[in-house]
């Protein structure tokens, strides 16, 4: 007899945090512009070290009390020498979708049917794991809605991450885990893999996965890259190849790209990655890209008492939100 395991609980009764302490909404009440939170509560399709099922928590957790220590007024940034006030109505949280441990198409169906209403009506779905899986039931549902919002539309892809996620399949996992999601995403309609790139490749990699990548068009930069080149030459030739012929992007953030020296859990630890400032950096020069829909995924809390994973990976969500949370203040 096998038992169904659930984690979820209906959207607009999130206990605890909201991501940014936003307000609470229904994905049908989110406005053009605005950033639509889908919390994906699940790890059932990670083939190791689990936990990721509370990382949106932790995430809405890291991102409030992170907040609670920034100015409410206007801040100033060192290292840009800009001058900013905080944005308002610009992010709403919608909550968790509903999770089914033992159904892995009803998981991904009910993920991509939020992300995708949030596409349709032109926000853009911010979508919290969760293992990496979760990224292509969140993408699948942006791909939904960009075909019905904008028919003939096509968007660019970029996953900053220490691995491809490229396989077919993955043992008895099958062709549903955090090791295809890349391959996935790949076979929806529109986007193509010579629009696609991958940002922090470290260690161990299929080699027939990273041929294939290559053949068919796809561009891949090592952590080695990153150190070698830099973030902002990385950045550039990362846009150019994804941007070309696209309308949108869309962005992966696979926070185990990240050295596991700084940040130790997440459930596929990746030794000789890329330092929190090279991941800071690369976020803000994405920040300023047409994004369509995003994902951040792999904090595992409990895998790291020292909670120093989760505000590292809070810190990611500022860096990539920094244009709509924050305003000029010469705008003001």
């Amino acid at each position: 007899m096998t038992t169904a395991i659930t984690t979820s609980h209906l959207p607009l009764s999130q206990p605890g945090f909201r991501l940014f302490d936003g307000p609470a909404s229904d994905v049908t009440d989110v406005a053009p512009g605005q950033i639509g939170v889908v919390g994906m509560p699940s790890d059932w399709t990670h083939s190791s070290r689990l936990g990721a099922r509370f990382g949106p928590e932790a995430l809405r957790k890291a991102t409030t009390l992170l907040q609670s220590m920034r100015p409410q007024g206007a801040s100033f940034n060192p290292d840009t020498g800009n001058r900013t006030v905080p944005a308002k109505n610009w992010l709403v949280d919608c909550g968790d979708a509903e999770i089914t441990a033992d159904d892995v198409d009803a998981t991904t169906q009910a993920i991509a049917a939020m992300t995708e209403e949030l596409s349709v009506a032109g926000a853009i779905p911010l979508a919290l794991g969760g293992d990496h899986y979760n990224s292509y039931p969140a993408c699948l549902g942006y791909s939904r809605g960009l075909a019905r919002r904008a028919p003939g539309a096509r968007f660019g892809y970029i996953q900053i991450d220490g691995h491809l996620d490229f396989s077919d399949r993955l043992g008895a996992w099958g062709k549903y885990n955090h090791a295809t999601n890349a391959r996935r995403i790949s076979e929806l309609p529109n986007v193509d893999v010579p629009n696609m790139v991958w940002i922090g490749i470290s260690g161990w990699v299929d080699g027939g996965d990273l041929a294939l990548i290559e053949k068919e068009g796809g561009r891949v930069f090592s952590a080695g890259d990153v150190h070698s080149l830099g973030t902002v030459e990385v950045v550039r030739q990362a846009l150019a190849h994804a941007m070309q012929d696209c309308d949108e992007l869309y962005l992966s953030i696979d926070i185990d790209a990240m050295d596991a020296g700084y940040l130790p859990g997440t459930g596929s630890v990746v030794h000789s990655g890329i330092t929190p400032r090279q991941y800071y950096e690369l976020l803000d020069g994405f920040a300023e890209a047409p994004l369509g829909g995003l994902d951040i995924d792999e904090v595992s809390p409990q895998l790291d008492p020292s909670e120093r994973t989760e505000f590292l990976a809070g810190e990611m969500l500022f860096r990539i939100l920094h244009r709509f949370r924050t305003r000029p203040v010469k705008e003001i």
